[in-house]
């Protein structure tokens, strides 16, 4: 018979083996037993994410409420250490004012590549922006200014998107995948589904075969930047207010060159 210390270090072993590293512990326990893998629980999440925000197509309300809804999701999926594992922790101020200065720069590198290709043409991606605002701005009261239009429609940017997006792309996907398959997968991965779920915003409804190249292709650039970001600060922090300053500078961009439209 197998002696008492022998079994003890056995069943330690085992014990051993099955205990998740802290950086892995992306969701409850309950999300993680038997063969069920973090990236498949975020490529759900990412599904019925994506299901809702195309809907917006027909109904545009649904991409906000796509957006509030991913919201709670670190307190829902998550326990203090899934949180802290996609990025919902602390990092240094320098991390904190570097990232709306990245936003600043990969705005401004969007905004170059959009008019340098159809100057300010149907096809470039911001004067769609400015129909989208347009449309949006007709619930504002008769005689309202246009810095009232202004902030009516940038602080809600400022907070939705860039709030989930990152809790979604570059905490829950970025981190899931990397741990499944490696840093570069991860990063590839998140800003793959980044820039295809925007083409919720433009390029299908109507379909503008033109524009959809350089649209996924920004919108791929920026995800990649923004992961680039959470990867080097630890944190979800400096991404969400570099997506937030990206977002203040493209109205600010799109209303001082197509305010006809608005």
């Amino acid at each position: 018979m197998p002696r008492a210390a022998d079994t003890v270090a056995v069943q330690a072993a085992i014990e051993q083996s099955s205990v998740i590293p802290a950086e892995e512990r992306i969701f409850r326990s309950g999300l993680r037993r038997g063969p069920i893998r973090p990236w498949a629980v975020a490529s759900v999440v990412l599904l019925a994410h994506a299901i809702l925000r195309f809907a917006g197509l027909w109904r545009p309300s649904l991409i906000p409420l796509s957006m509030m809804l991913v919201w709670p999701m670190p307190w829902l999926l998550s326990d203090r250490h899934g949180r802290h594992a996609i990025g919902l922790r602390r990092t240094s101020l320098r991390w904190l004012v570097l990232g709306p200065l990245v936003g600043l720069i990969a705005l401004a590198t969007c905004a170059l590549a959009a008019w340098l290709l159809f100057d300010d043409s149907e096809t470039n991606w911001f004067f769609q922006h400015a129909l989208a605002l347009g449309r949006a701005a007709e619930g504002l009261p008769e005689g309202s200014s246009l810095a009232q239009a202004f902030w009516f429609l940038t602080a809600p940017a400022m907070v939705f998107s860039p709030l989930a997006e990152e809790i979604l792309f570059r905490g829950y996907v970025l981190k899931a995948f990397s741990v499944g398959f490696g840093s570069a997968v991860g990063l590839a991965v998140q800003a793959a589904a980044f820039s295809m779920l925007h083409l919720a915003h433009y390029g299908l409804r109507p379909l503008q075969a033109e524009l959809i190249p350089l649209w996924l292709t920004s919108m791929f650039g920026v995800a990649l930047v923004l992961g680039w970001l959470v990867r080097r600060s630890g944190s979800l922090w400096p991404a969400i207010a570099a997506h937030a300053v990206f977002n203040l500078s493209m109205n600010a961009l799109t209303f001082a060159t197509f305010a006809n439209l608005i």
